[in-house]
């Protein structure tokens, strides 16, 4: 092997690798998209969270059913701090936020049925 085919080589290889690091940097560190339904909440709403607060998982209910255990006060289209965004919204006790391709906020209080 010639030494210009073993720096092709080389390269091929670390061309690769890169390409796989870029991969799954990507997959780790981007936002996913909603795959719920917290981006279509809208004030008065109310929604289930069967994830974590860290990775929510929200389920739009009727504000009757037994499940609803929280009331959306306000959407934020385009916004990227639920603390600080909710901050003057009255009686909200939370926040939902997705920064990314659709980014948003959404405040909440419980749900008082």
């Amino acid at each position: 092997m010639t030494p210009a085919n073993r720096t092709r080589g080389r390269l091929v290889l670390l061309g690769l690798i890169l390409i796989v690091v870029g991969v799954v940097a990507a997959a780790v560190f981007l936002p996913e998209d909603a795959s719920d339904e917290a981006a279509t909440l809208q004030a008065g709403e109310c929604f289930q969270n069967t994830g974590t607060t860290k990775d929510p998982e929200v389920n739009k209910l009727g504000c009757t059913d037994s499940h609803a255990d929280y009331k959306v006060l306000k959407t934020i289209k385009g916004g990227v701090s639920g603390t600080l965004e909710c901050a003057d919204v009255r009686g909200a006790t939370g926040s939902l936020t997705q920064v990314g391709t659709e980014s948003f906020v959404v405040c909440f209080a419980d749900n008082k049925r």
